[in-house]
């Protein structure tokens, strides 16, 4: 039989990025049919059936995330294809629905330009680490900034998504508090990376 067990780790990964174009697509399309509507603070968000069926499908994809992890882990179905794919497609996912919310200003656009060129940074930097034959190992604060940016996306899908940066209390806190955490992790993350990378190669 050409597919077996082992590869459900490696179709999953595959799977999250079929999705990415899905998300990105219902995430830019104009929203017209309303889902409900969230009040805080006498702030209203409107949350619209394009971004609620992206959220759920990026929801999924994040689960894909941790069950092809812990298949791989726990079957030791640990592959070469997974060592290079899963990660990315794990970047192109999460990076690919920030720039839309960049652009339709539900975060700030300075936000991914940070974390996507930390993100580029750090891939250099273990390419040329594997090239000499050393391995720079990941961090906590690396997947503690994979999880915020689930998260803050997440919480954007389907709770906060307004672009009106007026409602001070709600777009700064609540809509981008998380994102500001995986910022944070981001950036640490990436010194330490540097810091290790810089060790190695003296």
């Amino acid at each position: 039989m050409f597919f077996k067990a082992k590869h459900i780790p490696n179709l999953l990964t595959i799977i999250r990025i079929l999705f990415v174009p899905i998300i990105v697509t219902l995430t830019l399309v104009p929203s017209y049919q309303i889902i409900y509507h969230l009040t805080i603070y006498q702030a209203t968000y409107t949350i619209y059936l394009n971004y609620f069926v992206a959220g759920i499908l990026f929801l999924v994809a994040c689960l894909t995330d941790a069950l092809d992890g812990y298949l791989a882990r726990r079957n030791k179905w640990i592959s070469d294809f997974g060592k290079l794919w899963d990660p990315i497609a794990d970047k192109i996912l999460i990076n690919s629905v920030l720039i839309c919310f960049a652009f339709q200003k539900s975060t700030f656009v300075w936000m991914p330009i940070i974390m996507i060129g930390r993100d580029v940074i750090v891939d250099a930097l273990r390419m040329y680490a594997s090239s000499q034959k050393k391995v720079i190992p990941a961090n906590l604060f690396g997947k503690l900034k994979t999880i915020f940016q689930m998260l803050a996306i997440i919480v954007i899908f389907f709770g906060f998504n307004s672009s009106d940066t007026t409602k001070y209390l709600n777009y700064y806190l609540c809509q981008n508090g998380l994102m500001y955490l995986a910022l944070i992790t981001s950036v640490v993350s990436g010194i330490i990376y540097f810091t290790r990378w810089y060790r190695k190669d003296q």
